[in-house]
């Protein structure tokens, strides 16, 4: 038995789409550059204006050419990393310009960034390391990002996600990395492609899709709109709206590049409307996430959602809900990527360090909670029921050696001392031991080792 569903039925499914075929061919996409234009001209799509309206038949067409899994590669073999075929991929956080560590909320300086590659870098659970993790406030902006850069390939071994912001930023990030790697044919980087919502990809996103297909490097398609403004206020209308704006990115890129590997991403969240700000801690963030894969299998795509979500100001008991509710989704709905999966606080603003490892631990929780249990003769264990007999104890047989390490997860942060133990121990809160944690990872990283031909193009960039 594994826990595994989306939960939508065949009907439900078929209706999302059918409604979005009619948004796609009745209201369309707004392609706000020339050469996108051109190009859906140049493939019969009819474009009005800046309006690109899309046919189901062009929709399947160039659905087929999506690679149903693709492999992200690191400096070493074993760093690599395969997107889809059931496999779900834990990422870190994405675009914070806020660091809490200690209790302290700070803008983000470069010392931060750093330390932050290394925590990532010793995780035993994020794969991934994201360039666009957070941005160093204590510098001029036009160097952050060749600082991010240097730092996350000197740092780090982990396949990278990049930036896509325009032609210049996304080029140079593609050309950096591939750089780095002597330029071989792999996919080395991964760009995320957010839409405009409501149905539009303005120039920059545009762009970033151009720079990353000539040259070969997988996207990320994902659309976060805000309920009730910048899409419809029921979690179906804003599927529907968030699905066609996916969709015609996701065509774009493949008559760009033919079997370019492309992630379906949703982030939309939900809204509270007193005020009209994201409330990413919600269940309704749940439920996103299992129209976003339903939609996803339905078309036969690698999917993104996101994961540890909270709006809470602080690693307390309502982001630990909050996270809970909205990684557990994640993880039960068969998400292929969970971006935002580790140190978010504060809707999005802010990364965290106690809450990087908190989340790692969570994490652990979640894949072992969707893992299920196996039903079979050995885990039936009727031979030992009937030699353990009544009142005897199953502690000393070895079916009990064989098989708890399987069937118990072990949690390593959590307290399951005894109270007088626990108080013996210190009487740490889960957030002091989470502290105590990142200490522990700081002090002990060790910086990978460069070739001498690494180290010297880094030094020149």
């Amino acid at each position: 038995m594994k826990i595994r569903n989306y939960f939508l039925s065949d009907e439900e499914i078929k209706t999302l789409h059918q409604a979005t075929i009619r948004v796609l061919t009745e209201s369309g996409v707004e392609f706000n550059h020339e050469d996108a234009l051109a190009l859906f001209k140049k493939n019969n799509v009819r474009v009005e204006g800046k309006q690109v309206y899309i046919n189901e038949e062009i929709l399947q067409k160039t659905l087929k050419t999506v690679p149903k899994e693709f492999v992200l590669s690191g400096r070493r073999k074993e760093d690599d990393v395969l997107i889809g075929a059931g496999n779900t991929v834990y990422a870190p956080a994405s675009g914070p310009v806020f660091t809490q560590r200690d209790n302290e909320r700070r803008p983000t300086t470069g010392e931060d960034y750093i330390n932050l590659l290394k925590l990532f870098q010793t995780s035993p659970v994020i794969p991934i390391v994201n360039a666009n993790m957070t941005e160093p406030q204590d510098m001029a902006f036009e160097d952050r990002d060749i600082f991010r850069l240097k730092n996350c390939l000197a740092l780090t071994t982990k396949p990278l996600m990049g930036f896509t912001t325009g032609t210049r930023d996304a080029k140079r990030c593609v050309e950096t990395i591939k750089g780095f790697y002597n330029n071989e044919d792999k996919h080395y980087v991964l760009g995320v492609i957010s839409p405009v919502s409501p149905l539009c990809f303005d120039e920059s996103m545009i762009e970033g899709m151009m720079a990353y297909a000539t040259e070969n490097q997988p996207v990320l398609i994902a659309s976060c709109s805000l309920p009730g403004a910048t899409s419809p206020v029921t979690i179906a209308g804003s599927l529907v709206t968030n699905n066609a704006e996916v969709l015609a990115g996701i065509v774009y890129t493949q008559l760009l590049r033919p079997g370019l590997p492309v992630i379906y991403g949703g982030t939309t969240t939900s809204c509270d409307m007193r005020m009209v700000t994201p409330a990413i801690g919600s269940p309704e963030t749940g439920l996103f996430t299992y129209g976003v894969r339903g939609l996803s299998a339905y078309y036969g795509l690698p999917c993104r959602s996101g994961g540890s979500l909270t709006d809470s100001k602080s690693p307390d008991m309502q982001a630990g809900i909050e996270s809970t509710y909205t990684l557990l989704s994640a993880a039960i709905a068969g998400i292929d990527y969970v971006l935002q999966a580790c140190g978010i606080l504060e809707s999005f603003s802010s990364i965290c360090f106690e809450k990087i490892v908190m989340d790692e631990e969570n994490i652990k929780l979640a894949k072992r909670y969707v893992s299920g249990f196996e039903i079979n003769e050995k885990t039936l264990a009727i031979d030992v029921i009937k030699e353990v007999g009544t009142q005897g104890t199953y502690i000393t047989q070895n079916h009990t050696y064989q098989h708890f390490k399987d069937d118990f997860i072990q949690a390593t942060l959590m307290s399951k001392d005894g109270y007088e133990q626990w108080e013996k121990a210190g009487s740490k809160s889960f957030f002091q031991t989470a502290s105590q944690v990142v200490e522990k990872r700081l002090s002990n990283y060790i910086q990978p080792e460069l070739s001498d031909s690494q180290k010297d193009y880094l030094e020149k960039l």
